[in-house]
């Protein structure tokens, strides 16, 4: 019996290592023809590194050029690209970084056009690559879809602003434009549906995401978005200071100017390698606003240059937003993940200091002051704020940093347009909730910032799934996100799942807690939500200055 199984093992084996070199059929595209390989497991084609647009020195800081054109036959198989970027390992990453991956099942279920899903990660506006490293693609695209993910640049690369033609900003953001532009003209390609596309994404990859529903620039190019833990409108997706932030960042290298055309000359004169080494910390303000430098920005009109965003996003949703469908989410415990980051000292500071962000204008100090003590009371009541309330702090931004921004923009959606808007909770504790593992707080209930995304997808650096309610959690989420890129309904009533995700009304949302048994249920955190919405409605500021 031995030899019997031993025989058939060796020969299963012999046909994983040739389905590695194993071609993908050959795909025409605009830029000519390309190839690519099966899967190691066999159930999928990878189509790995293709050039969806180009960014060199002449497109530094500015909207990437049209993609290369080949002859011949353009080997997709080459599966490690990011754009630069800091790393363990030192600055990695290339300027010719705008590379993208397609993932397409080798015999889908539907004889139609697949449905498209196109991934944007997250990382701050500071790191993140398209690779396996974390977005495996297996767990999605066994589910009958096609997997988009892309390259964006980061950092000061992505994100520079200066408001003049050479440095207009968002050149990251418009990245992802382009990306999605190749998407709509090439997809049908390769068996997906163009005009079913669903983009996706989790922290910065949901900011982005955000700022796409928002902006004119991508009209036509999606019909639906899930938008994970995170938003436009919240007070750490927008550098309302871009000259100043840019003055920082050369402060650091020896040079004092706010003069936009010198700040512009002294950065496109850089090697990209030492650009990226460029490192600052915003001083500490009586604002509590975050450390993050390298933010979208909102545009002035130039002639000639094609904006992303050109006032505020929480004003353009206000007035007008996309006729689509949106899942809106964050995790139950948000603020964990960043509990580890701060200190005694930083947090005993903070008694003296505004309890909110820079997003809020008051008329006094005094007044700003009284509101921040109102915040304080909630979240702390009588105890002074310090590193045995750290959970505490954790609560306050759960709600500043990524519920409460994220039910606001529900309200704005709800109100101006018809689309059905899923809101969501993700609850679930399991071996996957990486983020949540390497933050410290292991025995805290729920899940954390990013540990939705170990569910999505199978990366080589988190292979294994070791649980049972694992793999059940695993199948119910990529089932959820799924079914809403194909149907519009995340579950329709041909789903397996034993419950029933309803949309949100305008004056009753309902949120789905993602968890073992999934079931509906109400705001998490009204008496937060009031508290909020009472201050950013009287107080939010409404100039980009």
């Amino acid at each position: 019996m031995m030899m019997k199984y031993g025989k058939r093992l060796v020969l299963f084996s012999l046909f994983v290592m040739n389905l590695v070199d194993e071609p993908a059929p050959e795909v025409a595209i605009e830029q000519g023809i390309l190839s690519g390989i099966i899967s190691r497991c066999g159930t999928y084609f990878e189509y790995i590194g293709i050039p969806y647009a180009k960014s060199d020195n002449n497109t530094r800081f500015q909207a990437p050029g049209p993609p290369p054109s080949w002859k011949g036959v353009y080997k997709a198989v080459e599966g490690y690209h990011m754009c630069p970027q800091e790393t363990l390992f030192g600055i990695m990453g290339s300027e010719d970084c705008l590379k993208l991956n397609v993932y397409v099942p080798v015999n889908p279920k539907s004889k139609k056009p697949l449905a498209v899903m196109v991934y944007i990660y997250g990382g701050a506006f500071v790191f993140g690559s398209a690779g396996k490293t974390i977005y495996g693609p297996r767990f999605l695209v066994k589910k009958d879809v096609i997997l988009v993910i892309f390259n964006y640049r980061v950092a000061l690369l992505g994100f520079l602003c200066l408001r003049t033609k050479e440095a207009p900003g968002n050149a990251g953001i418009k990245d992802q434009i382009a990306a999605l532009r190749w998407v709509k003209k090439n997809i049908a390609a390769f068996g997906g549906d163009p005009d079913n596309v669903t983009v996706f994404g989790s922290s910065a990859g949901a900011v982005s995401i955000s700022i796409l529903i928002a902006s004119e620039a991508t009209n036509g190019l999606f019909n639906r978005a899930i938008v994970q833990s995170g938003s436009s409108i919240s007070n750490w997706s927008i550098n309302r200071k871009p000259i100043w932030i840019a003055s920082l960042l050369a402060q650091t290298i020896g040079y004092d100017t706010e003069d936009p055309k010198k700040l512009y000359d002294i950065f496109s004169k850089m090697d990209y390698k030492d650009i990226i080494a460029i490192k600052a910390k915003k001083p500490m303000d009586i604002f509590y606003d975050t450390g993050l430098i390298h933010l979208p920005c909102v545009e002035k009109y130039i002639p000639g240059i094609e904006p992303v965003i050109t006032d505020l996003p929480y004003k353009i949703f206000e007035n007008n937003t996309k006729d689509i469908d949106v899942i809106y989410g964050t995790a139950s415990n948000e603020g964990i993940f960043l509990a580890p980051t701060e200190t005694e000292e930083m947090l005993e500071s903070r008694n003296e200091r505004y309890l909110f962000a820079s997003d809020l204008h008051f008329s006094s100090e005094k007044e700003a002051m009284m509101i921040a003590k109102k915040v304080q009371k909630f979240y702390f009541g009588d105890d002074e704020i310090s590193i045995t309330k750290v959970l505490n702090v954790s609560k306050l931004y759960s709600q500043l940093y990524f519920e409460i921004p994220a039910i606001f923009e529900t309200e704005y959606l709800l109100s101006r347009r018809k689309s059905k808007v899923y809101n969501y909770i993700f609850n679930y504790h399991g071996w996957r909730n990486i983020l949540k593992m390497t933050s410290g707080f292991w025995y805290e209930d729920g899940a954390t910032h990013g540990d939705d995304i170990f569910y999505l997808f199978n990366g080589d650096l988190f292979p294994v799934v070791i649980s049972i309610d694992d793999w059940k959690m695993i199948d119910q989420i990529t089932s959820l996100w799924t079914n809403f890129a194909k149907y519009g309904n995340p579950t329709p009533e041909s789903t397996d799942l034993p419950f029933r995700w309803k949309p949100s009304a305008k004056d009753n949302l309902q949120f789905l807690y993602i968890d073992r048994e999934s079931k509906m249920g109400p705001m998490p955190c009204p008496e937060g939500y009031r508290l909020w919405k009472d201050i950013y409605s009287k107080y939010r500021k409404t100039d980009i200055t």
